[in-house]
């Protein structure tokens, strides 16, 4: 899996880590912060990890749109006994990442360690890889990353965290009706990706906007529409055809596709447990980009 080349990829990211924190220091000791200061006492500890395959700091391939594929990958989450936690696996049962949902804080906080598991001692609720907030009403999700691809190696006060940070999706949600029943759908605004594959970096310091609201016809940003079910006499309810999937009926299955294809589903989502859900999704969409959008349904009903 693409992920098991994470460990190798990270290797050397705690040393530059703390280099480009070396290099700040001797440039100005005044200006270090709290924050930079346990980001190099932290590389000190990761490095010990990291030689015994345990660490997983980078968030590159969980950014990274997966490979073209005319199938869809397979994953599932596994939802907590409490609802509050959110497990994401590949279809072979390697864990991806965890989702934490603060009710008090309307925000969702996305880990790279299981806490449940080994690794699970570098799990650290307090510092989130990702986060996703809404809104009083739940009807909009703006995902963000903590370490913006284009800031990361620069000391806090010379980065986006004070101005918003790096945009990763924008979901909206609203509620149609379709016969006789009511379906939740989503609308979804995601960076744009260049020719080469690699994905626009939506920092506020590269003078990007609003994701929700970008310039009409941006060429930067992809929009996902929900593919709409159809009412179904036979059996009184809205279907949905999740082709190789056995689906429970639930408010929080959906389908998504560009808006350019309307018919080409790209992302679905369905319940096929009491507490587990198949997450199915390909290029151009990224691990954490599919798994928020999942996570945006944890009220519908």
């Amino acid at each position: 899996m693409v992920f098991q080349e994470e460990q190798a990829a990270s290797k050397f990211w705690p040393l530059r880590r703390w280099l480009s924190g070396k290099e700040d220091e001797e440039a100005g000791k005044a200006e270090d912060t709290d924050e930079d200061r346990w980001n190099r006492e932290r590389g000190f500890d990761l490095a010990d990890s990291m030689e015994k395959g345990l660490a997983r700091e980078l968030v590159t391939d969980f950014m990274q749109p997966l490979k073209r594929s005319s199938k869809l990958w397979r994953f599932h989450v596994v939802r907590s006994e409490d609802k509050l936690q959110y497990r994401l696996f590949s279809d072979d049962g390697d864990f991806l990442l965890c989702a934490r949902l603060n009710l008090e804080a309307r925000l969702v906080c996305f880990f790279l360690y299981n806490p449940a598991e080994r690794e699970g001692a570098h799990f650290d609720p307090t510092r989130p890889a990702f986060t996703m907030a809404y809104n009083a009403s739940k009807s909009e999700w703006r995902l963000t990353q903590e370490r913006c691809e284009h800031c990361r190696f620069s000391p806090t006060h010379r980065s986006c965290t004070c101005r918003g940070k790096q945009q990763v999706a924008f979901i909206r949600h609203s509620r149609r009706t379709i016969g006789d029943g009511i379906f939740n759908c989503m609308d979804v605004h995601v960076p744009g990706l260049y020719s080469d594959g690699g994905h626009v970096i939506w920092c506020p310091l590269l003078g990007k906007g609003d994701l929700a609201s970008p310039p009409e016809d941006s060429l930067e940003v992809q929009r996902l529409i929900t593919r709409k079910p159809q009412w179904s006499n036979d059996v009184e309810s809205l279907v949905l055809d999740f082709k190789g999937r056995h689906i429970l009926s639930s408010a929080k299955n959906f389908q998504l596709a560009l808006n350019q294809k309307p018919e080409h589903v790209i992302c679905q989502f369905g319940k096929i447990g009491s507490a587990t859900f198949s997450l199915d999704f390909r290029y151009p969409l990224s691990v954490i980009q599919a798994f928020s959008m999942a996570m945006t349904t944890i009220f519908w009903t």
